[in-house]
């Protein structure tokens, strides 16, 4: 503990600290008797005050450390560290050990201006995707200059063998163990490295001879930090701290290179007060010349001066943008410094602009002037694109084997053109082409031609430039011959036509006929041919028909009967064939189920005895009939329409689109005479319900409780009513109706007095609501009145003045 205290004292922790304990003499510690784990709190609480090593020891110093127990405690931190333990290596410190991780300064962000972005080279050193970022885990050349601060490593192996970790001490000199001091700033690594060998074989006489028996590895650990200042037309000047393997290129990306104003290409290098280097970056991103990355020293200075002179060209160049120039530089400088012409450049001259003593002038440069024609500051360069047009193309089009663009040749001709487009396919209009031409002004011009007397050679055409040939195929100059077949085949549809074709060809293509097909009488519409739609007569289409096997056989009458383009076929269905419809009885019948109709003729009565009868708690009066509601296309745009016109049949079940409705049906009257027009045909997708005994009977609409009631034989509608509270005031009390539990509905009527319809198990009472009145009619209505008053009055006044 009195140790740890010494030590905490000697890295000066805090004054309070050594408030707290009795005064030591730091020089009688001895370090090497402490344990590794006082050595690991030591350093631990070192990183937990923040304090720098270089720190500490000059805190220590001060509090009398000697600088003996300050290299023996450096050396049992760094030998307890897992790289020093793996490696066994002996750590010579210094009070000039550089820390890690704190080398550079980091990289500065500034707003800049469009313009600016737009200077060649900005990039470089504002990309995301290029860094110049100073790196210190890197080999270090041979012609890298120590300097007080680096940090070597020397491993000795073979007959004798040692390993030594020293830091370069503000002597200029490497402390080594049994060597001495070695003075090592200034000098090239590569120097050093033989400077230090010569000096081991002084204690290791087995590294000397013809035979040597022990070898020397000396290497740099880390390296020695440096300050640049970086001044002039500079995004961000200032100092900057980087490694001493940094180069000029790492101190203009920390700096945001180059501002508006400042030079890519005459940035200075200053090293104790002479230039000793101009750097053009331009060197680097034109030519890639890594020569232009000076290395830097301490207190070195980046000069970034004014531009001299910058020109811009944009256009049809591979990369657009501000160029500087220096003295001399012509456009075809400028033109390599845009990388050049971009694919569709017009590069037979150069348009540019410039600026004079008063006003712009401008100057077109041809190519061959490229190199003579010397820029200005503020010029405009602009690269416009070629022409939208061949100076030696033809071109064919249609029914030959190869169309597009040619070239066009003095002398050449039609048939030239169309050898050199493997010829005409088999389907070409021989009969007339059509040749395209621009004339003189522009303005184009058709000149026809006989493709057969071109290709025999009788009459050939000379070609021009910009001539399109165009040689028609004899399937564009008519309607695309079709034939339909519809109905009871399986794929109906439209084919293209084919010559030859029978009816069971057709048939075959359309898969085959369907069960419901009557092949008795297939039908075929056929078109008016020319000749008789000439006449005006009122016949439309000639109609052919036939018989056909099933199996689709060949015989002569089929094939004796070829169809035409645009044929209509239609293979009717058999008049006897209907779908196997079904219907559906549920609840209180002996067999409920989906039953399979028998024939057209059966009824609700037949599909009762069918289900077995009725149970004993089937409730008759209740007994339903939901049908489906199966429309055509053209029935359901009918209904839209009466729909459209009458908004009142959207809450009809027969117009408002539902997959069914509800058939009022009377089964007790049914089922006591069969077969009367009571006793409804049944359809496919019918469903009939024969509910159990209801109890109870539903008060609903304008009433003070809607309620559902049990159900009393001699209760009247009003006293069902009563039983609910009775009317609201809103209610519309004469038209009260019931619903009944087979669907049908009554209401209550008036004869002299008024009857109310009878109630029944499971009847729904509904009392409806007053419509609403809208106030502004009740005042029009009583201005009506009042104005018809005055008007009286004013008439009886002039009668009785009269009648005086």
């Amino acid at each position: 503990m009195k140790h740890i205290i010494i030590l905490l004292l000697l890295l000066s922790i805090t004054p309070v600290l050594l408030a707290q304990t009795t005064p030591v003499n730091a020089a009688s510690v001895d370090v090497n008797a402490l344990s590794d784990s006082q050595i690991q709190k030591i350093a631990q609480e070192i990183q937990n005050r923040g304090l720098t090593q270089e720190q500490a020891i000059t805190l220590a110093k001060a509090q009398g450390a000697s600088q003996t127990q300050i290299d023996q405690l450096i050396a049992r931190m760094q030998n307890i560290s897992p790289a020093a333990a793996e490696t066994g290596t002996t750590v010579v410190p210094s009070a000039t050990v550089a820390a890690p991780g704190g080398y550079s300064t980091p990289k500065s962000h500034v707003a800049v201006s469009e313009k600016t972005k737009k200077v060649f080279g900005y990039q470089l050193f504002n990309s995301d995707n290029l860094t110049f970022e100073p790196g210190v885990n890197i080999p270090v050349p041979q012609n890298y200059v120590l300097g007080i601060g680096d940090q070597l490593y020397i491993n000795v192996w073979g007959a004798s063998q040692s390993k030594v970790l020293a830091t370069i001490e503000k002597t200029g000199t490497l402390n080594i163990p049994d060597v001495g001091p070695v003075h090592l700033a200034g000098l090239s690594f590569e120097k050093g490295v033989s400077l230090i060998k010569s000096r081991l074989m002084s204690i290791y006489s087995g590294m000397g001879g013809a035979t040597p028996n022990t070898w020397a590895e000396v290497g740099i650990g880390n390296v020695h930090s440096i300050k640049i200042n970086v001044l002039g037309e500079i995004n961000a000047p200032g100092t900057y701290t980087l490694p001493s393997t940094a180069s000029a290129f790492n101190a203009l990306y920390l700096s945001g290179g180059p501002n508006e104003n400042g030079s890519f290409r005459g940035i200075r290098l200053i090293r104790d007060g002479v230039t000793v280097r101009t750097i053009d970056i331009y060197d680097f991103l034109i030519k890639g010349d890594p020569a232009a990355n000076a290395q830097l020293r301490e207190q070195d200075i980046l000069f970034v001066p004014n531009y001299k002179a910058r020109a811009e060209i944009e256009g049809e160049v591979k990369h657009p943008g501000i160029f500087e120039l220096k003295e001399g530089e012509t456009l075809s400088d400028l033109v390599h410094f845009a990388g050049g012409f971009a694919d569709k450049a017009y590069t037979y001259s150069l348009s540019l602009e410039r600026n004079n003593e008063k006003e712009r002038e401008v100057h077109t440069v041809v190519n061959a002037d490229f190199d003579k024609f010397t820029l200005q500051n503020g010029d405009l360069v602009r690269a416009d694109a070629i022409l939208d047009r061949f100076s030696n193309r033809v071109a064919i089009t249609g029914a030959v084997f190869h169309p597009g663009n040619y070239e066009f040749t003095p002398g050449m001709k039609l048939s030239g053109l169309i050898k050199k487009a493997d010829g005409l396919r088999e389907d070409a209009f021989m009969n007339r082409g059509l040749i395209s031409r621009l004339k003189e002004d522009n303005s184009l011009e058709t000149v026809t031609f006989d493709v057969k007397k071109v290709m025999d050679g009788t009459k050939d055409i000379p070609l021009r430039k910009e001539d399109e040939v165009t040689v028609r195929s004899i399937f564009d100059l008519q309607e695309a011959p079709t034939i339909a077949i519809s109905g009871e085949v399986l794929n109906p549809s439209t084919f293209a036509y084919q010559e030859n074709m029978t009816l069971s060809d057709l048939v075959l293509k359309a898969g085959g006929f369907r069960e419901e097909a009557d092949l008795s009488l297939i039908e075929v519409t056929r078109r008016l041919t020319y000749a008789e739609a000439r006449k005006l007569t009122n016949k439309l289409n000639t109609i052919y028909q036939f018989a056909l096997t099933r199996d689709l056989r060949l015989s002569p009458a089929d094939a004796a009967f070829k169809l035409r383009p645009f044929d209509e076929v239609v293979v009717r269905r058999a008049p006897g064939f209907r779908d196997q419809g079904s219907f559906v009885i549920s609840g209180e019948v002996t067999y409920s189920g989906a039953y399979t109709l028998m024939n057209k003729n059966e009824h609700i009565s037949d599909a009762i005895k069918r289900a077995g009868g009725l149970t004993p708690e089937a409730f008759v009066e209740g007994a339903t009939l939901t049908r489906a509601n199966q429309l055509s296309a053209a029935e359901k745009e009918k209904r839209m329409e009466l729909m459209r016109k009458d908004s009142t049949l959207r809450n009809d079940p027969l117009f408002s689109g539902k997959n069914n409705f509800s058939v009022g049906i009377e089964l007790k009257n049914i089922l006591a005479k069969p077969g009367s027009g009571a006793d409804l045909l049944l359809q496919p997708g019918d469903v009939i319900n024969i509910p159990k005994e209801m109890q109870t009977v539903k008060v609903s609409g304008s009433v003070m409780n809607p309620i559902a009631l049990t159900y009393e034989k001699h209760l009247t509608l009003r006293q069902y009513v009563n039983r609910a509270g009775g009317y609201d005031e809103n209610a519309k009390t004469s038209r009260a109706y019931v619903i009944y539990p087979n669907g049908t509905t009554a209401t209550t009527s008036w004869f002299l007095l008024r009857h109310s319809p009878r109630i029944t198990p499971g009847s729904e009472i509904i009392v409806p609501k007053k419509p609403e009145k809208k106030s502004s009619d009740n005042a029009l209505k009583w201005i009506s009145i009042a104005s018809g008053l005055s008007s009286l009055s004013i008439a009886l006044i002039t009668l009785v003045n009269l009648t005086k």
